[in-house]
């Protein structure tokens, strides 16, 4: 039983609807054929009974009682033969039945008609309830409930419907569209959240320029008209004012660049792995050579050609090698790995290394670290770091190398 319901539920939708009208077309002409037939059996043994009445009351002159047949108007013609050899036709019509005879000659009528015409519709009717209930309630009941959740904006659920008939491959695709929109729907968030977070970051990191600005503003306005005010003391307060009007310009700088990472699409190509390596080596040479850091360059990557966006694998490895530089106390160093579905860069210096702080909050834009001179480019160079790299399909990690420094792991898919 079971294989014959896999099978069921395998064959495609046409085939069931084409087998299911045969059976029922097929099992309709018997039905109806056998009622029919019992139909006009029960009139001819009710007109039997006449012509044995009719053949007493003429006996004298009747030699023999030869066939019948059926008229049109559903009367029977007797062929009688006459005593005198001539042959007698006479109409036996349902005008001379008794009255409980002639209504069961007009049931048995009324069957032989319309019996067909029920028993085909009933068992068409029947078919189709048969395909409706086995084959499409279940899909379609499942499609709706889909449909209102989604319509909900839930997404937490699966469409689980198994066959190979139309209709699996209905709820097949209707899951895939759900899984697509659970996707871009929690990217969605993901980046609602990131924007709110770099918002409020910069709401929050804008108001100590703003508010030494307007101090000194307030002191300039109230003191300056008196000449209270040395000139030295003046410029030593545009210095300071000048220098915030540089902060408040640098946050405006970030949050641009910020902003538009939301724009930044990626285009994968087929590259040769030996140059790109060798531009990767070359830059990282230079970058330590002017901060005077030895570099320690490896590279484990044995594939030819690695399909990434060159462009975006690049912009990403100048930030972690840019903090990198700035942390170390001698050396960074760089390992490129890849397997089958992912490329990796690992920078590593030996510095200090993160903080319980910055291994939690180090990818959040504008995260202040310990000095507050690399705060900023700090905090958002590793979120765009980290933004980049998800929009590649990869991640990024850090950590602290086990013998000291802070170590950065970025993944890009291929």
């Amino acid at each position: 039983m079971g294989k014959i319901k896999a099978w069921y539920r395998s064959i495609p939708l046409w085939l069931a609807i084409f087998l299911f009208a045969a059976a029922a077309l097929i099992t309709a002409s018997f039905v109806s054929n056998k009622i029919t037939t019992a139909a006009n059996n029960a009139n001819y043994k009710l007109l039997l009974n006449y012509i044995a009445e009719a053949r007493s009351d003429l006996d004298s002159e009747i030699t023999d009682i030869g066939s019948f047949q059926i008229n049109n108007d559903q009367s029977y013609i007797i062929d009688i033969a006459i005593s005198d050899g001539i042959s007698n036709n006479r109409l036996m019509t349902p005008d001379n039945f008794s009255d409980d005879d002639l209504r069961l000659y007009n049931v048995g009528k009324f069957v032989s008609r319309f019996a067909p015409l029920f028993v085909y519709s009933l068992c068409l009717l029947l078919a189709v309830l048969l395909i409706y209930f086995t084959k499409l309630k279940k899909p379609l009941t499942l499609l709706l409930n889909a449909s209102a959740k989604i319509a909900e904006n839930e997404f937490d659920f699966s469409l689980d419907y198994s066959g190979r008939d139309e209709m699996a491959k209905l709820c097949g695709a209707f899951e895939k569209m759900r899984s697509a929109l659970d996707e871009t729907n929690r990217r969605m968030n993901q980046m609602i959240e990131e924007r709110t977070q770099l918002n409020d970051a910069y709401t929050h990191d804008i108001r100590t320029p703003i508010a030494v600005l307007k101090g000194y503003t307030g002191i300039l306005s109230k003191f300056l008209p008196t000449g209270q005010f040395s000139q030295e003391r003046v410029i030593a307060t545009v210095n300071t004012m000048e220098t915030h009007v540089e902060r408040l310009e640098q946050f405006a700088n970030s949050m641009n660049t910020a902003q538009k990472l939301a724009d930044v699409a990626v285009k994968r190509e087929q590259i040769s792995t030996e140059e790109f390596v060798n531009s990767l080596q070359e830059t990282a040479a230079i970058l330590c050579e002017k901060k005077h850091l030895s570099c320690r360059f490896e590279s484990c990557i044995e594939a030819n050609t690695l399909y990434i966006d060159p462009s975006t694998v690049t912009q990403v490895f100048d930030n972690l090698l840019s903090n990198a530089t700035r942390f170390a106390n001698t050396e960074v160093t760089v390992l490129l790995e890849s397997d089958e579905k992912t490329f990796r860069i690992c920078v590593t210096d030996d510095g200090k290394g993160f903080t319980e702080k910055a291994l939690s909050n180090g990818t959040q834009p504008y995260f202040s670290g310990e000095q507050i001179e690399e705060t900023y480019h700090f905090g958002l160079g590793l979120y765009i770091c980290k933004t980049l790299c998800e929009k590649h399909g990869g991640s990024l990690k850090l950590a602290n190398a086990a013998d000291g420094g802070a170590s950065v792991t970025s993944s890009f898919a291929l």
